[in-house]
């Protein structure tokens, strides 16, 4: 009984994981449209920023504490100085942003080398609960995500930023008459994003080898997250996340990683195929 309850938690971080890389994702291809193939790289920085922080400090957490500022300091000139006249221009933006990934992780390998690196797990070991084993940290990211999730629920439907977001995306023409400055709108909405993947990849570098392809190994999951849950819908993305990462997690344990992984990916596409009839259908 216990095991099987450990096999249920391994299942539910597996969940919070899949919707933890696609949260920034949320921003930058969900709400703004743009075709983010740096996102994988955001991740990819805030976890070497956490493994360059404990170098210097010894302090880990202080790494993760400052992953996302060093994501969403990155983020902005390149936002700035070529992406923002690429939203309206989604094969420009899918170039732009897959030769920006490239200079990044060459950037990393130049500095860091391909050699793998670790970060250390703040919270070691693990407790028991009625029997279950739980991993400290795994634990802590299950709990983070719940609280990005409410965090950005609450940024986006009850403050003065998210109104002026909303309306950004769903009518600039319009937002622009009412004063709002849709550039810089934009510009903030793709730092927030930029930051929580830098964020996220601090989260998970503990559980994670670093090396320069680490962002590429959660790119394609994001991706999917976020066109199964429909774009710009928080809550959409939150169920994808459940549904890939438990599918995942439940397959593992019964067929070969890789197998699992393409039977998650056929999920998806058939997600994508059957969610609009379901929309229709609804609204019919």
């Amino acid at each position: 009984m216990s095991g099987s309850l450990t096999d249920l938690f391994s299942v539910v971080a597996l969940m919070g994981v899949f919707v933890l890389i696609a949260l920034g994702l949320h921003f930058t291809f969900g709400m703004l449209n743009l075709v983010n193939l740096v996102h994988g790289e955001f991740l990819l920085i805030g976890a070497y920023t956490a493994y360059s922080i404990e170098r210097a400090t010894g302090n880990v957490v202080l790494g993760m504490a400052l992953a996302p500022v060093v994501a969403g300091a990155v983020a902005l000139p390149m936002e700035r100085g070529l992406l923002r006249f690429l939203y309206e221009r989604p094969l420009d933006s899918l170039l732009a942003t897959f030769g920006l990934a490239v200079i990044i992780r060459q950037t990393v390998q130049l500095a860091y080398s391909a050699v793998p690196r670790s970060v250390s797990d703040p919270l070691r070991g693990s407790f028991q609960v009625l029997g279950v084993n739980v991993p400290r940290w795994r634990l802590v990211i299950v709990v983070a995500v719940l609280l990005l999730i409410l965090g950005m629920w609450l940024l986006l439907n009850r403050t003065p930023f998210g109104l002026r977001a909303r309306a950004t995306v769903r009518n600039p023409t319009l937002a622009a008459t009412m004063g709002i400055d849709i550039g810089w709108m934009r510009a903030w909405m793709f730092v927030m994003g930029s930051a929580i993947a830098g964020l996220a990849g601090s989260l998970l570098a503990p559980i994670n080898t670093l090396d320069p392809q680490f962002g590429l190994l959660f790119l394609v999951n994001s991706f999917l997250v976020v066109i199964l849950g429909g774009q710009g819908s928080l809550a959409g993305l939150v169920v994808a996340g459940m549904v890939l990462g438990g599918s995942l997690s439940l397959l593992q344990f019964v067929i070969p990683t890789v197998f699992a992984q393409i039977v998650v990916l056929v999920i998806a596409v058939l997600g994508v195929r059957v969610r609009p009839l379901l929309v229709a259908r609804r609204a019919a």
